[in-house]
Order: C-alpha cells, then structure tokens, then sequence
C-alpha cells in the first residue's frame, strides 16, 4: 500500500523555500509517512502556519531535520509546544544511562530550535533552555556518578568524619545562563578538603574526586551511537590542562591570591555554581571575589583584555568571517560589558551579573555609557547570537564561521527571516562596525588618545629623562607657560631621576608613567596656575607610584584626568588626595552616595572591621571620602553652598551617632549601665550648637557639643566593675571625644569644643537635665541663650532629646526686657571686636564689622525678643533658617531679609573656597574677584546692625 502524500500545504510551504526544496522532500515525506493516521489529522488541523514552520525548520536546520527523521513521532508533541522529560536513572546501567541522557538531550534541543525559529524574537528563552538542559544533563551524571562510585568506595569524608562535599562551577557561557545551540560548557570542579572514604576500597578524597570528575566528562562528552550531551572543557580551571581535574578549596583560594591572572577574572565574571553542592559554590565565589572585583575603580585590567583581544586579533590573522572573534563580534560586546564590571563592579554591585543582556542594563542604568551605545550594543548582540544560532542549528556543530558558500548564505538569509543574502549581509555589517566604534572607545589602547610624540610634553618629559639637571629646556617650559622655568624643570628632574620612579614601579608601571606624563605636561599650558598645578600633580603621583591602579586610572582615562586637573587647583584638594590616595576612588567614583543612604553605605564598610581600631579607621575613611566628595563638588560649582552645608551637618551626625553607640558598648562592656529607679538603662544625649545645631557646617568646622544625661547622682552601674553614674557618664563623653577626635593612619574625624557647656571649662563635661535646666533658668548669661538659639538634639536617647527640646523652646520662648537685650547683645559683640585684631586693609569674613558673627548675632537677638510672641520661631534652628523664618513671621520686612540672606550666602560661599585654597578668613583689600560684592554686603548688614543694636566699633 503507497505511503500517504504530504498535505497540500506542507508540499507548498517546500517550494517556497529558497533553496533545497528537492532535498527536503524526501524526508519530510518519510517522517510524515511514519505518523499514525491520528497524527497526521492531528497536523492536517494546524493547517498552513504549522506547515511554514515545519519546512523552515528542515530548511535551516538538516541536524533537526534528520533527528526528526529518526524520530517521527517528536512531531506532533513539537507542534503542541510540548517538553521532553528525562526518565528516571535508577537502577540503570551505565551504558542506558548514557543513551537516555543523550536521547533527552537531543529531544531537547529539536524542542528548542523549533520554538526558537518561531516568529519573534526568542533569544532570552532560547539561551535559558539551552543553559537549564545542561544543567540538567550535569546534575543527572553527578547523582549518576557520586551514587557508582559510593557502592564501591563510600562517601567521602574529613579528619572529623564529616562528608565532604563537591561543587561544580559554570564558566561562561552556562554561567552566564546564555549557552548557544552547540556550545562547549566550561568546568571547574571543585571538593570541600582532603581526608578518605569510607566505603569498602577506601581512597582519598582526592583520587576519589577526579574519578567523579572523569565520569562527568565522559557522560557528557563522549559520543555515543545516539551522539553526545555538552562538549566539556576544562581549561579555565587553575593550572589549565596541567592541572588535577579537580582540587580543594583551599588550594582554589590560595592559586588565585597567589597565581591568578587577568584573564582568569575576567573569566570568573561568570562563574556560576551549576551542579554537585550549590552553597559550597558560592561561598568559594564569595571568597573569590576580590580576585575579580577590586573596592577600587580597576583601570588595570584594560591591559589584560587588550592583550586577549590582541591574541584574538592575530588567531583571525585579519579575517572578518568569525562572528565572534573577528571585529565587531560578539566577543567585542562582551568585552565592553566586562571591562566595565571589572573597572567598576567593586564599587557598583548591580554590575556583577554573570548575564551579557543584564550586564548591559546595569551599564545603562549607572550611565557608564552613553543610552544610544547600549542600546546598539544590545540589538547587535542579539542579532549576532541569533546568526550564531542559526549557524550552529545546521548540523549542531560549534561555529562561528560565517558563511563560504552562495548555498549556505541562502540558508543562512532563510534562517534569520531575510528576503535576500545581501540585506543580511548589510545588517550584519553595520551592526558590526556599529560594535567596533564602541568597542575602540571603551577598550582605547591609550595610543589612541595620546597627542602624539611630537607634542610639547612628550618633548619636555623626554628630555626630563635624558637632560642633564643643569641643561634647562627653556623654550619648552616657556611654551607650556611655566613662570618659574628653572624652579619647574628641577622639580620635574629630581621626580623623574627620584629612587622612587627608579625602585616602585615595575614594567608596566614605568609604561603607564611614561603615557601619563606627557598628558599633564601638556594639560599644563591650560592652567591658571601652572607651576603650583605641577607641582601639587607630581606630589599626587609621587604618593601613587606604588599603586599600579591608580597610575592605570589616570593613564588610561584621560577624562578623569581632566577631573583631577581641575580639583587641583584648590591645595586643600591636592593635599587630601596624596595624603590619602585612596580617596582618588571616591571622587573620582561615578557612583555617588546619596545622603539618605549613607547609613546603609557606612554599616556595609563597618562589617568588614575586626576591632575597634579598624572600626575607627573605617569611619574615618568613610567621612572623609564624603567630605572630599562634597567638596569637590562644590570646588567645580556642582553644589551650591546652601546643599553642602546641610549635607556636611549630615554627615557629622551620622558620624556622632555611630561613634556614640560605639562608645557606649564600651563602657557597658567594662562598667555595666546606669539604670533608673524603674530598672531602666538611663539616657544620654549629645546637643550640638554652633554650625553643627543650626545644620550649616563649613568644611573647617569643628563640633560644639554639650552632653545631658537623666539619672541620680548616688546611683551606681551595674557592671563588675561598677562606677557612680557622674564618673560613668562622664567617662562616656571622655570615650566619645576620644573616638572622634584621636589621629589615627586613616586622618581625624573631628575637633570637639566641649566650652559652650554650663558654666565652659570650669564646668563637669557631663551635666543631667535638671541641672542643665536650672543652670538656663537661674545663672545663663544672655549670650548663652544666643547658643541656644542653635542648639538641638543630635544622639542618643530619643525621649530625652524630646525633653530637650521643649526646655530649649521655654528658655527661648521667656519674655525679655528689650532694652537689657539691646544692651547684653551689643556688649557681647564689642568684647569680641576688641578682643581681634584686623588689618585695616582686610575684611574678616567672620568678626569684621557687617560679616558672619553680626549676621548670626542679629538672628540670635530678633528671635530672643520675638519667640515669646511668636512660640514657631523656635522650630527654626540655624541662620539662614532664621532669617527666612524672621521674615516670614514680619519681624523683618523682605528687604533687610534678602540683605542679610545674601550676605550670609556670599560669606559663606566665600569662607568655603578659601578653606579649599588653604587660605584664612581675613581678605587683604581687593584680593578676590568678589572684593567689591563682600563689601557691598558688609555695608548692608552694618546699616542693619546700627539700625537695630547700635555701634559696638566707636
């Protein structure tokens, strides 16, 4: 009896295929001969949509195209969208064992090119079924395996007879979760430690795993009569193909601290726990992760990618057919997404994706590239995974390889939805030169961006090398417009012949000195102050010669070159930097901290300190780093004064907070706590005044504090080695000094000035509440109700605060007699003015007639004589919250509001940029651009002060 023809629509769908039509007739013929009569009704029913799909798949893919030959009756579960499952593996042998898996697998993947050449665009679901069937594939040989090799030697175990566990690590791409249709997965095997099983032949732990580990190569590589499941290399495990096939833990730990290469981290971006003992897995990549990423911003792995990329340049020898390899492939993209992770994944966590597409968002969202690369970067990639798809989908080989023939063009076109070869070949070329643009820009080999051997400072740092100290280039330092060319060139010899640049810098180092130089030289020329500017660079680089990194970040990124150029300018920046290299990462970082997450950032650092040392050194560097950040900001007019402020009274209390916690814990551990009457441990605060209370601290100023604390004198703590509570309490303020304001190898983090407490320094440093409130009530001099105008809880306890601040409201809020405050305040200011000596050709920005302290004395005395009339003016605590508040209450009228607003503004504007030149408070005449803006402002809140209080200067 004939075979049954193909229906009509599938005879169609073959002649409308580009090529090979006679060819797949044949054998669509006999696997549709092969279906049962309710199969192929079943199919008849799908009508001409599954008709096209059937032809395409036979068409561009002649792997499928025979399986399903062999295979008729995977048909029509393929048409349903059905999955395949693996049977059970118990009981088998090894050789059914081995035939079931890659039975599975080869369901598996017709399964998976079907769905894949469905209309639309099915990359992300392809490479995860791809990545799952191998993690399947592992998963089923290691329980295969481990439960063969235990009937005959046992389980492995360690000196304390506990089972010992194996993990299997993903290379990538099955790490990464992105394998292609005929991928290679790469290995690392990898056990807990040594020691022996316990079975009846006994081995070591060692022997025992590389067994394992033979057995899941063999169940996965070698082919069969039903083929093979993954292709599986090894070579990226330590020592390469020298190498055991698998070692412990603490030899994995101790050959990348000790061995690791710059391939090999790039290489563990994507390594991923896949089979055998997850959680061992990833605590070894925990462990690992300094390896690949650095805390600092890593510009030194560019060398190592530039030299692989290099070597894969010269494996093309200049061919173009390798989609990717060759230029513009998908090895391109991959290494812009993991340069990046590299320089940045240490500071950046949402970086450190094991997944291509991922990594790319990540880029995106941090804004490492700009929004139109990425998305290029991704289309391309997607267009070139599906080329490689289609490519490897023909005969499940693992090419690369566009292309020789017309023919496989066609199929090719055919398989990636083209009308014709020549539009494919347009896209892909595009895309490709698309790639390489971005490729060269991230990846630059530095050459790239150099001016070039001719230019001034290559010229000038040559001959720093090979001049004579005596023989003084003239010419050249006159042109990059040095003023002290003889001053110059000696400083620039003796850095250039220093035993420093000869003994600190290995090869690649000299090289990336030897870029870098010339760059600055010739930046020079621009600077305002190019002298002092080289000078401060050299003091820069001279502090960094031993760090390979930042050399790199400076050599190979020119833009954060220009950023340093510009914070050099300011000496209190330059100083900063080379007293603390470190701290190039974080203003320099393009991760920007806001400060509402600053406690999280700062509890992340703390956990990695050990000791009450390092906790200390920790919030020093935290601090720091901050401050050096806002204040870069505000040194390159990306913050104005009125945002930095605030942010740096932030900062200091975050730091008070935290030291006091410390601080605490300390004197509980050694005394025990204070409790009150009803068993309770009895609270402590800490209030800050001056520029700390009213939230506007300059980057100079130190801390005004006063501690309180609410318990009764006779009582003692509870500890072994118990303390009267004065004695406890005051030897926690002595602790909390001690933290904040000791020098240690990380810097200081603040002056403290305990003086504005009762009674100053003849007083106890720690008073409780009701002393406090007595002191206020009976004995406080009208000045010390001005300090209270911007004093205001900052740590501690929560209720006590509260209690503070409504004693600190009554005080501010009693009626007082207008003219004994006239008088209080306007003697106080005269004591001061007398008590200073200023040139008459200076302004002193803070005590000089019409500057700060008349700005904050005239707040001080409008909100002493208005809060018993107007009880809100208390809320607002600082002086340019008081003025405003001033204002709005009709105190002032608008305009003595703006006078003095603006003048508090431009003071402290000013007083900020002079801190950052190393300069003081007091101006000579016409000294700053702004000389005529200071006076003008000072002449303004002088009429106001006369108007108000009087003279205090006659």
């Amino acid at each position: 009896m004939a075979a049954p023809e193909l229906p009509e629509e599938i005879i169609h769908a073959i002649n409308l295929l580009p090529l090979e039509a006679a060819a797949i007739t044949g054998p669509l013929e006999t696997t549709w001969a092969a279906l049962s009569a309710e199969e192929q009704t079943e199919l008849r029913h799908l009508g001409s949509a599954f008709a096209a799909h059937w032809a395409h798949i036979a068409c561009v893919s002649p792997f499928a195209r025979q399986l399903l030959l062999r295979h008729p009756h995977w048909l029509p579960r393929l048409a349903r969208g059905g999955h395949s499952d693996l049977a059970t593996s118990h009981g088998l042998s090894s050789d059914v064992f081995l035939a079931n898996l890659r039975q599975y697998r080869n369901a598996r993947m017709v399964e998976i090119i079907w769905q894949d050449r469905q209309p639309g665009e099915h990359y992300p679901e392809t490479v995860a079924a791809l990545s799952e069937l191998a993690e399947i594939c592992l998963q089923q040989a290691y329980a295969y395996g481990v439960e063969m090799l235990r009937q005959r030697h046992g389980i492995p175990r360690n000196d304390d007879g506990q089972e010992v566990p194996f993990t299997i690590l993903g290379m990538g791409k099955l790490g990464g979760r992105e394998l292609n249709l005929s991928s290679d997965i790469d290995l690392i095997f990898c056990y807990g430690e040594d020691g022996e099983t316990d079975g009846p032949i006994p081995l070591d732990n060692s022997t025992y795993f590389q067994r394992l580990g033979r057995w899941l190569i063999q169940a996965l590589d070698q082919r069969t009569a039903d083929g093979f499941c993954f292709r599986v290399d090894m070579r990226l495990r330590p020592f390469g193909d020298a190498a055991p096939l698998c070692i412990s833990v603490a030899a994995m730990e101790q050959y990348y601290q000790v061995h690791g290469r710059g391939w090999e981290r790039y290489a563990f971006i994507k390594a991923r726990p896949v089979a055998g003992d997850l959680a061992l897995g990833q605590n070894l990549l925990h462990t690992l992760r300094p390896f690949v990423y650095r805390r600092y911003l890593d510009y030194t792995a560019l060398t190592g990618l530039r030299e692989v990329k290099a070597l894969m340049d010269a494996e093309q020898g200049g061919s173009s057919n390798d989609i990717k390899k060759g230029q513009g492939g998908i090895r391109e993209i991959e290494f812009v997404c993991q340069s990046l992770q590299i320089i940045h994944g240490g500071r950046q966590p949402a970086l450190r994706s094991t997944n291509t597409l991922d990594t790319l968002a990540a880029i995106a969202s941090a804004g490492l590239l700009p929004a139109d690369d990425t998305d290029r970067l991704r289309r391309a990639y997607l267009f070139l995974r599906n080329t490689e798809h289609c490519l490897q989908m023909v005969d499940d080989q693992q090419t690369q390889q566009l292309p020789h023939s017309e023919l496989e063009w066609q199929r090719l076109a055919c398989g990636m939805g083209f009308p014709d070869v020549m539009t494919m070949r347009e896209t892909l070329d595009t895309f490709r030169q698309q790639n390489h643009v971005i490729f060269q820009r991230t990846l630059a080999s530095g050459k790239d961006d150099r001016q070039g051997k001719n230019s001034n400072g290559e010229k000038l740092w040559q001959r720093a090398q090979t001049n004579a100290l005596e023989t003084v280039p003239s010419d050249l330092l006159q042109v990059l417009r040095f003023t002290a060319p003889e001053a110059v060139w000696t400083r620039l010899w003796r850095f250039t012949h220093s035993r420093d640049v000869a003994s600190r810098l290995s090869t690649e180092g000299r090289q990336r000195l030897d870029r870098l130089l010339p760059l600055a030289l010739d930046l020079c020329s621009a600077q305002p102050d190019t002298d002092a500017w080289l000078h401060r660079f050299l003091t820069l680089i001279e502090a960094i010669l031993g760090r390979a990194n930042y050399l790199a970040l400076l050599a190979e990124n020119p833009p954060y070159l220009m950023r340093i150029a510009e914070l050099l300018h300011s000496p209190w920046l330059a100083q900063e930097l080379a007293r603390f290299p470190i701290l190039l990462d974080d203003v320099l970082g393009d991760t920007v901290i806001s400060p509402e997450h600053w406690p999280q950032a700062l509890a992340a650092q703390l956990q990695l300190a050990e000791d009450m040392e390092e906790r200390m050194d920790a919030l020093r560097r935290f601090k720091n780093a901050e401050v050096l950040r806002l204040a870069a900001a505000f040194w390159t007019n990306q913050m104005p004064v009125e945002t930095l402020l605030p942010q740096l009274s932030n900062l200091a209390q975050l730091t008070l907070q935290t030291a006091l916690a410390w601080a605490e814990a300390e004197m509980q551990r050694r005394h025990g706590s204070v409790r009150t009457g009803n068993g309770q441990v009895a609270p402590f605060i800490v209030i800050a005044l001056g520029k700390l209370g009213g939230r506007e601290m300059g980057l100079a100023s130190d801390l005004d504090l006063v501690y309180l604390y609410d318990a009764s004198l006779d009582t003692e703590s509870d500890g072994t080695l118990p303390l009267p509570a004065p004695t406890w309490f005051a030897r926690l303020g002595q602790r909390l000094i001690h933290i904040l304001s000791t020098l240690t190898r990380a810097g200081l983090l603040y002056q403290i000035d305990m003086r504005l407490r009762p009674s100053g320094q003849s007083g106890p440093l720690v008073t409780t509440l009701d002393a406090f409130s007595r002191y206020q009530h009976e004995s406080a001099w009208t000045w010390e109700h001005q300090a209270l105008t911007r004093a205001r809880w900052v740590a501690g306890d929560r209720e006590l605060g509260a209690r503070f601040t409504r004693l600190r409201a009554e005080i501010l809020g009693r009626p007082r007699h207008p003219e004994q405050l006239v008088e209080d305040v306007r003697s106080m200011r005269q004591r001061i003015y007398r008590s200073k000596t200023i040139a008459q050709d200076a302004f002193h920005l803070k005590l000089s007639p019409g500057g700060l302290t008349d700005i904050e004395f005239l707040v001080q005395f409008a909100m002493l004589g208005a809060c018993s009339r107007q009880p809100t003016l208390c809320q607002d605590i600082g002086t340019a919250a008081g003025i405003a508040a001033l204002t709005r209450a009709g105190i002032w009228n608008a305009e003595r509001g703006a006078v003095l607003g603006q003048a508090w503004r431009l003071y402290r504007q000013e007083e900020n940029r002079r801190w950052l030149n190393l300069q003081g408070n007091e101006i000579r005449t016409a000294a700053v651009p702004d000389w005529d803006a200071l006076q003008a402002a000072a002449h303004g809140v002088r009429e106001i002060w006369q108007e108000l209080i009087g003279s205090y200067s006659d």
